[in-house]
């Protein structure tokens, strides 16, 4: 699941969803919202706790830039590497890694940089532990990831991107800062060396395949669209071959646009 920003509604649909296709567990990809200061989180936890375990559902969710650290980080770690915000509901740290399918690694690494970071006040709606560290990377390591989550992406059309911002009245110290935590999330996987990596936080669907220095195979870029009927939200992970369905969230599937061009590490389009 994509960005969900605290969207009851869409998340109740989306469990009916994922339910109905035998999904068990949810990885959120940032922007999860659901804790944030000033709202009754507490009734909303309660709520998507229950429609959770209605569906025998377990959602895990990572930190993006919009969800309020200095909470999430009160939860403790248990000793298999997990914080636990309900019976069912749980964050994964960045740096987690685990198995899935019997044979694939998947790893984590949540975290972005907000460009309207000056719009926000510090310890209300802007928290600077959205920040990936160098730290982060340190505990990442460099082991193979089949498979790498996070609420960044490695590349996206980086020109247009700044042209959307500039548009949009940001300054280029805002875009220089929401650019670094692509960085970082770039080098993540080439530490890595993933076969797909999946993100959220851009508020728009890409699926692209990227040419790794040192990888056996090519990685495969998924970004998830934000919450909204008409996003393209949700994907289904089979964890047998680690090909994706992708869904809206009432389950109408996704009718896939012309595959993109083949892009080397550093985003240019490759041979």
């Amino acid at each position: 699941m994509g960005d969900l920003h605290g969207d009851i509604e869409h998340a109740l649909q989306a469990f009916k969803t994922l339910a109905d296709r035998g999904v068990h567990v949810i990885v959120q990809l940032g922007d999860w919202g659901v804790l944030w200061p000033g709202r009754n989180w507490q009734i909303d936890l309660n709520k998507i706790s229950r429609a959770l375990a209605r569906h025998q559902i377990a959602m895990y969710f990572l930190d993006g830039n919009h969800d309020w650290h200095p909470k999430i980080l009160k939860y403790p770690v248990d000793p298999d590497g997990i914080r636990w915000i309900t019976a069912n509901i749980a964050q994964l740290p960045r740096a987690y890694r685990t198995q899935i399918g019997g044979r694939f690694t998947l790893a984590t690494l949540g975290g972005a940089n907000s460009i309207d970071r000056e719009l926000r006040k510090e310890g209300i709606s802007w928290w600077p532990e959205e920040q990936i560290t160098e730290g982060d990377l340190r505990r990442l390591g460099t082991e193979r990831a089949d498979v790498l989550v996070g609420h960044e992406a490695p590349l996206m059309d980086e020109p247009d991107l700044d042209r959307r911002a500039r548009d949009l009245g940001f300054s280029t110290d805002d875009i220089r800062y929401a650019t670094e935590s692509r960085v970082m999330f770039r080098r993540a996987v080439l530490q890595t060396r993933p076969r797909l990596t999946l993100g959220g936080h851009y508020h728009q669907f890409h699926d692209q395949v990227l040419t790794v220095p040192g990888a056996a195979y090519p990685t495969r870029v998924v970004v998830l669209d934000t919450n909204g009927k008409n996003r393209v939200n949700l994907t289904i992970l089979n964890t047998a071959t680690l090909g994706l369905e992708f869904l809206y969230r009432n389950g109408a599937p996704v009718v896939p646009d012309t595959h993109q061009p083949e892009r080397t590490d550093d985003g240019r389009p490759g041979s």
